[in-house]
């Protein structure tokens, strides 16, 4: 079997690392547009080096030429990767990506050419494989299936605020907490703007009540295709800091996170920020004070419904202790669950082929029992039920 890993970066590169290891890779090729990374990660894990240009189409038919499985990594995925996709699909190859950009994940649940495509190719398009999207989707459906009906879905993620998260997960970062973004209203996709209905949700100790605004994430948009019987389905977010997300609200409110160059602009405001963010200078002017909070990452899902006829919620939490994260970096975090769900579809456990996103295609709690402990997680789970006594 031949699996090529597009990026080398480091999420990629880190699953790049365990995929080397699986047994049933006869060639495994490892592509970036800088020869240089791509050459020392081949070093390193016994790959094939190749160099290709995501914005060239012929470049990256070449590189796919011949391929069963087509890893992606390449960022920003609202730029790359509905393209990758087209091109996996020519090359006949299953494509896997840990995409959580809304708008990717809206065109691939509601344009029905991509999901037509696929299926006429035989193949497989997996996407949002992450950690989130990912153990979150999976980590959703485990709440919704604990319910006889699930009318509604919540996905929540606080973070200690970090003013440098690396220029591409931090124009990922402005993209989805500006303008506006998708969610799942009243059975039908809808546009609300970023930060909106800010919610309260009971977290367990040390948080405990925090509010969420909207965020522009890819659960929304796959679980309604996925979970039957959904009415609605939000991805929410926040700093633990308030600050934090008066300057991300504040930067959005000014223009300077939009993705698109002006006139005699030499880069969108959005990639200028986020170098700024980035820099020496940049970063200690925005960085701010997070003593005050645990140094705790949360995902919170709330499904709504019913059990035996009676209203019924579950809550699904996660949370890792970032003071004790005990992982080479924090690419871990994401590629460890990444790699995971590759090495499940290179073994032919996804027997579907099409548009598909986990919670489509996995067993929730075996996946989650084997992950999470090596992301140094927690994961715990709450039924509330209201029944009428008399």
């Amino acid at each position: 079997m031949k699996v090529v890993i597009l990026s080398c970066g480091s999420v990629a590169g880190r699953v790049a690392d365990r995929a080397a290891a699986f047994p049933e890779i006869d060639e495994l090729v490892v592509a970036d547009i800088d020869e240089t990374a791509a050459r020392g990660l081949a070093a390193r894990t016994g790959a094939r080096a190749e160099v290709f240009d995501a914005t060239d189409p012929g470049s990256l038919a070449k590189v796919l030429e011949g391929a069963d499985v087509v890893f992606n990594g390449v960022g920003p995925f609202y730029r790359f990767a509905l393209p990758i996709i087209d091109a996996a699909v020519d090359a006949g190859a299953h494509y896997i990506d840990i995409c959580d950009e809304f708008d990717v994940a809206e065109a691939l649940v509601t344009q029905n050419r991509y999901d037509e495509r696929a299926r006429a190719a035989g193949v497989t398009v997996l996407t949002g494989c992450g950690s989130a999207p990912g153990t979150t989707n999976l980590m959703a459906r485990m709440a919704c299936d604990r319910l006889d009906r699930a009318d509604a879905v919540h996905v929540v993620l606080g973070l200690p605020f970090v003013a440098n998260l690396g220029a591409t997960i931090l124009e990922h970062m402005f993209h989805s907490l500006s303008g506006e973004v998708t969610q799942f209203l009243d059975g039908e996709y809808r546009k609300v703007p970023a930060w909106a209905d800010r919610r309260t949700f009971p977290l367990l100790p040390p948080l405990g009540n925090r509010e969420f605004g909207y965020f522009g994430h890819a659960e929304p948009l796959t679980l309604p295709k996925f979970v039957p019987g959904l009415k609605e389905a939000t991805s929410r977010f926040t700093w633990w800091q308030e600050e934090g997300n008066a300057i991300y609200r504040n930067l959005g409110a000014l223009g300077l996170l939009g993705p698109e160059r002006g006139d005699g602009m030499p880069m969108s405001p959005q990639a200028y920020t986020a170098r700024h963010f980035c820099s020496a200078e940049g970063e200690a002017a925005v960085q701010i004070d997070v003593s005050g909070d645990p140094l705790i990452a949360v995902f919170h899902i709330r499904a709504e419904g019913e059990i035996d006829g009676a209203p019924a919620v579950v809550t699904v939490e996660s949370h890792t202790d970032m003071a004790e994260l005990d992982l080479a970096d924090g690419a871990d975090t994401t590629a460890i669950p990444a790699a995971a769900f590759l090495h499940r579809l290179i073994k032919g456990e996804v027997d579907r082929t099409g548009v598909l996103a986990p919670e489509a295609c996995f067993d929730p709690e075996p996946f989650l029992r084997e992950v999470l402990p090596q992301l140094g997680n927690t994961l715990t789970m709450r039924v509330e039920q209201t029944a009428r006594m008399v």
